[in-house]
């Protein structure tokens, strides 16, 4: 158990580590949890269009969730203010109380509606879900979703606040590793 999430943090670092060229970094806090997440454009894997993102959940309870995705979506425009987007997203990790492990391969998507202004601002939902049959080790279920506002305070810097649900169902019963908690964000682009 212990040996799983040293590697898996090495693992992490490593890959991180070797994709300094990200051109995105997301921090998301809230009283009880942490998201850390590295964006870039999918062709470091030799297929350019999609965002490839690497991130890393954890929470007071010790828990460990590193996500790995891709999501595909058009820009907004002010003729199209509203949009729409589809990927897939992995879960690898811990639990730490019920000492469960996850891996889940889930598909989702993200709507977005852009308000055009000198400080750009959007209202989100980003939802994902792995059913049994892409749900492996104790997992059987994955569900993940946010709905959340961002703004543009600087360039190349975006502040955002959002309400997040992260469920897992595991061989023991359900388990919330994100309860509907709010959090503050920010995405620095370099």
């Amino acid at each position: 158990m212990k040996l799983i999430r040293l590697l898996s943090i090495g693992l992490f670092c490593l890959v991180a580590v070797s994709n300094v060229n990200a051109n995105d970094f997301e921090a998301a806090l809230s009283k009880e949890t942490a998201q850390f997440t590295f964006r870039s454009d999918s062709s470091l894997i030799g297929w350019g269009g999609s965002d490839l993102s690497l991130g890393l959940f954890y929470n007071e309870d010790d828990d460990y969730i590193f996500q790995a995705g891709l999501l595909q979506m058009r820009q907004a425009s002010e003729e199209n203010p509203l949009t729409f987007g589809v990927g897939v997203k992995g879960y690898f990790g811990q639990l730490d109380d019920p000492d469960e492990d996850v891996f889940a391969f889930a598909i989702g998507g993200r709507i977005q509606y852009t308000i055009p202004g000198t400080m750009p601002m959007a209202v989100y939902f980003e939802g994902y879900y792995a059913p049994e049959i892409t749900s492996f080790a104790d997992t059987e279920e994955v569900i993940d979703y946010t709905l959340g506002f961002q703004i543009e305070a600087l360039p190349q810097t975006v502040a955002f606040v959002g309400l997040r649900h992260l469920e897992f169902e595991v061989d023991s019963g359900d388990y919330d590793a994100d309860d509907d908690n709010i959090h503050v964000g920010v995405r620095l682009t370099f």
